[in-house]
């Protein structure tokens, strides 16, 4: 039964910006945008959402789900206990003399807390995650993670999720092994995935990953036409250890219980690292960028890498954060944004995220093209998603306007009043309303 949905803007992302019109959904699918008056007769189910502006659904392109609850949740069990016991002391013999407020020490936090939680409490956790995702307007996350416990939790979701397996390895054995096994859960969940998921890898960065898995997945990505996401970039530390050989991440590395090993070849930046390993490509998406070159980002332009930009966690973890107009510059329209997680961000809220860095670079319509049509190319699903045209998906989010403001205000919005996944109603007046 099809369906329409007035407003008085409507950002289609089809290089049209439409007034006083409505969307028709019908099926779950974008059918048309047309004039109020010219809405079919036959059409009964009409809501009117009046001074609003209606934008596809918003697209994060790197999350933490699972993090969400770090710092929030009271370990209850004795055995949890005993873990975080057991955390604190390993941590305090790796980490003695790093200062508390270095990146190192803060990932070390993270993932002893989270090293203590059940089962349940990492669901708990990764669905909270989730829901206020969903509540600022994202209907597709992509998700990064080296559990697979979360799958069965994305399949099940009407929000498109693009689940990333994270790799790490610290010799040519562990590389490996870490391929098979990671291969091995690839070709099972293709078999088993709904068409809301899709999979990709995200060897975790340079100073994680020994060169030999970077060799294994540059051919295995480009024969199976698979993504990969890395970190690039990002800290200090992964330059002091490109320069030196070594750096406080090989004691990160030490403490998650990895062996040290050396890079390929030193005095060198990231992104010459992995072009020296034949990794850079179209099918690579490089997040943060916080200590790359001009020289860095002229080489991620030339080779059609696409970006992810996280300023706000970069600000939290590095004080540092690439410049935005770079970014834009450089990569264009290919480029999207990532919030990342709750354990080092204030929110969920793309629009916060762009607004932190915006300062007039990006007009509204900008704005939402790097939410919604870039992210989509970049992920390969534009065919579904991204723009509200015929035949994609009716995902969307609708924003209401106060007096004398038009579609430009919408910039300056945290969340959605609504938002709908497939033509369903997920979100009304700003609140949950279907289970995600």
């Amino acid at each position: 039964m099809a369906k329409a949905y007035k407003a008085k803007w409507i950002m289609a992302q089809d290089g049209n910006i439409y007034e006083n019109c409505a969307l028709v959904i019908d099926e779950g699918k974008v059918s048309q945008i047309v004039k109020e008056n010219e809405i079919d007769p036959s059409i009964k189910h009409i809501k009117e959402f009046g001074s609003a502006v209606i934008v596809p659904g918003f697209i994060n392109l790197h999350n933490h789900l699972q993090y969400t609850n770090i710092g929030k949740t009271k370990l209850k069990g004795i055995r949890e206990n005993i873990k975080k016991v057991f955390c604190n002391i390993r941590k305090h013999y790796h980490l003695a003399g790093i200062p508390k407020n270095s990146f190192v020490y803060k990932i070390a936090d993270l993932l002893s807390e989270y090293f203590c939680y059940t089962r349940e409490d990492k669901i708990k956790s990764f669905k909270k995650g989730l829901e206020l995702s969903v509540l600022n307007g994202t209907t597709c996350v992509c998700q990064l993670s080296k559990e697979s416990k979360y799958f069965e939790l994305l399949n099940e979701t009407p929000v498109k999720t693009y689940l990333f397996f994270e790799l790490f390895s610290d010799s040519t054995e562990t590389s490996k092994e870490e391929f098979r096994n990671t291969q091995k859960r690839i070709d099972k969940l293709l078999k088993q995935k709904s068409e809301n998921t899709y999979i990709g890898v995200a060897p975790h960065s340079v100073t994680s990953v020994h060169k030999r898995l970077f060799k294994i997945l540059s051919k295995y990505c480009k024969k199976n036409n698979i993504l990969l996401t890395i970190r690039l970039g990002e800290s200090k530390d992964e330059i002091d250890w490109l320069n030196h050989g070594f750096s406080d991440s090989d004691i990160l590395g030490a403490f998650c219980g990895n062996k040290k090993f050396e890079p390929f070849i030193q005095g060198v930046s990231p992104v010459i690292y992995l072009k020296g390993l034949n990794v850079l490509n179209k099918q690579m998406i490089a997040t943060y960028g916080n200590f790359l070159s001009d020289e860095d980002l002229e080489i991620l332009k030339e080779e059609k890498v696409s970006f992810c930009y996280c300023p706000r966690v970069s600000k939290k973890l590095h004080n540092k954060v690439l410049d935005f107009e770079k970014v834009n510059s450089t990569f264009n329209k290919r480029y999207g944004f990532g919030t990342n997680s709750l354990a080092f961000n204030d929110d969920l809220s793309l629009l916060n995220e762009v607004r932190s860095v915006n300062c007039g670079i990006l007009n509204a319509e900008e704005v939402i093209a790097h939410l919604t049509k870039y992210p989509a190319k970049i992920l390969r699903l534009d065919n579904v998603i991204g723009s509200l045209t015929e035949g994609k998906d009716a995902d969307f989010n609708v924003f209401f306007l106060n007096d004398n403001e038009d579609y430009n205000a919408v910039i300056n919005k945290t969340r959605p009043d609504y938002v709908y996944i497939k033509g369903r109603k997920i979100v009304s007046k700003g609140e949950l309303v279907q289970n995600v």
